[in-house]
């Protein structure tokens, strides 16, 4: 199965491993922490049953001999061998590794070490604790100065403080004695190993459902990346089909310009040396039978003044249908020739702005601008819009592409009526720029002059001229 890798520092394990690492730290240490706890717990806990259970058994005896022994005086002979029979050769010599009884002051009235009786000793906290009534137990350190006989054991000892009563209730001794640890300790270290046990089992068990939870997670998001790659690739190949389709379609456009401009050329050609032939032919012979006609003068001239308009105008449509010689001009030429012709022929003043180093170009981009440039000088002369005039070429700031401008200062109009008009010159420099894969403009309103703009690309590679 595929995992989810990041390629960047801790992002180079898979997310499964990172997973694992990251959840397993965490569990660690909270299992050490609740194992610990736990432990500690449960050393406490046995220490105070056992410090209870000892106690309750210590204090029954004590209360028994002590029920006729008065506070702060000191033991009689045979109270202290009652005690001696108890705690150093009776039945409590292997639970009991060293007893003392002390009386309210600090002064030791019994001990199974005899060269401790009568001394005063400091009064411990513990101790002042058990002279107030509380049952005090816990692993010694044995550090005290009455504990060298007990330090001397080699092994852990629980003391223990046992409030002494008599019958009225009152504390009158405290009987401090130390129990050994091994029995406790077994017991203690037992129930912390299946503590410990059962926190690794949880842990476990934790750990289990969360990789699991993580592992349908991971495949979950495995297949939305796969089926994300996958959407990426159908996209990116539509993008290619897009771009191939785009530049089929513009190459289309620029081979279909050229072909117009041919066509154009030669229908120019045989309108010249066809009907115009014909014409200047039947102008010639009219000028001769006019001469031998008996008619008068004065009803011939109109025929042939509509005749003379007619050559003549048929001779302008065919200079305007070819372009001849563009294919050797630059981009640059290529504007000033439009300008200069449109402005020769209509006497037109034209101010122009034109980047001379616009060079070499596909000759649709040519034929494209040189239409654009002659049709929208043709508007302006048309539609009384001759202040102003002025041409603009220049390249694009990435130099991919020429932008051409011709503005005037005329009428203006709406840019949104040319749908729905007769001003076809409009809609066809528009459909030619946007055949090159270009884009075409014009902001005009009424009163505020016109601009025409277009953006037509450089990178199409120079087309014969067959």
């Amino acid at each position: 199965m595929h995992t989810i890798i990041d390629k960047h520092g801790f992002g180079r394990i898979s997310l499964p491993r990172q997973f694992i690492l990251v959840t397993a730290g965490i569990l660690v240490v909270c299992m050490v922490i609740f194992g610990t706890w736990v432990g500690h717990q449960i050393e406490r806990n046995a220490v105070s049953r056992a410090a209870s259970a000892t106690a309750f058994y210590v204090e029954s005896i004590l209360a028994a001999q002590l029920h006729d022994w008065q506070r702060g005086t000191p033991l009689a002979p045979a109270l202290h061998d009652a005690f001696d029979d108890i705690f150093v050769a009776g039945p409590l010599r292997d639970n009991v590794v060293s007893f003392k009884l002390w009386a309210e002051d600090g002064r030791m009235v019994y001990s199974t070490v005899a060269a401790r009786e009568g001394r005063r000793y400091p009064v411990s906290e513990h101790l002042a604790a058990a002279l107030s009534g509380e049952l005090q137990a816990d692993v010694t350190d044995l550090a005290a100065d009455d504990e060298l006989i007990e330090r001397s054991h080699g092994e852990r000892l629980l003391e223990i403080y046992v409030p002494v009563r008599d019958a009225a209730g009152d504390v009158i001794a405290v009987a401090e004695f130390y129990h050994p640890m091994n029995n406790i300790q077994r017991e203690i270290r037992v129930s912390q190993l299946e503590s410990w046990a059962l926190v690794f089992g949880g842990a476990a068990a934790i750990f289990l459902v969360l990789y699991s939870l993580m592992q349908r997670a991971n495949r979950t998001i495995v297949d939305q990346q796969r089926g994300l790659r996958e959407q990426l690739a159908t996209l990116r190949a539509t993008l290619a089909e897009n771009e191939a389709m785009r530049e089929r379609i513009s190459a289309a456009g620029a081979q279909t310009t050229a072909l117009n401009e041919q066509m154009l050329r030669r229908l120019a050609a045989d309108l010249h040396d066809g009907p115009a032939q014909d014409l200047a032919f039947a102008l010639m012979r009219f000028d001769e039978l006019a001469q031998t006609a008996c008619g008068e003068a004065r009803d011939l001239a109109p025929i042939r003044k509509a005749l003379n308009h007619s050559l003549d105008e048929l001779r302008a449509i065919c200079a305007g249908l070819g372009v001849p010689g563009i294919t050797g001009l630059s981009l640059a030429e290529t504007v000033q020739r439009a300008v200069r012709d449109v402005g020769r022929r209509m006497n037109l003043n034209v101010r122009t702005d034109i980047d001379a180093g616009l060079g070499a170009a596909s000759l649709a981009v040519k034929l494209t601008t040189y239409r654009m440039v002659q049709e929208s000088l043709t508007n302006c002369w048309r539609h009384a819009a001759r202040d102003g005039v002025a041409v603009r070429a220049r390249r694009s700031p990435d130099g991919r592409q020429v932008i051409v401008e011709i503005s005037d200062h005329g009428p203006g109009f709406d840019p949104s009526a040319i749908e729905s008009s007769s001003r076809l010159g409009l809609a066809f420099m528009r459909e030619r720029v946007r055949l090159l894969g270009g884009q075409f403009e014009i902001r005009s309103a009424p009163n505020t002059g016109t601009t025409v703009c277009a953006w037509m690309p450089l990178d199409n590679e120079e087309d014969s001229n067959d």
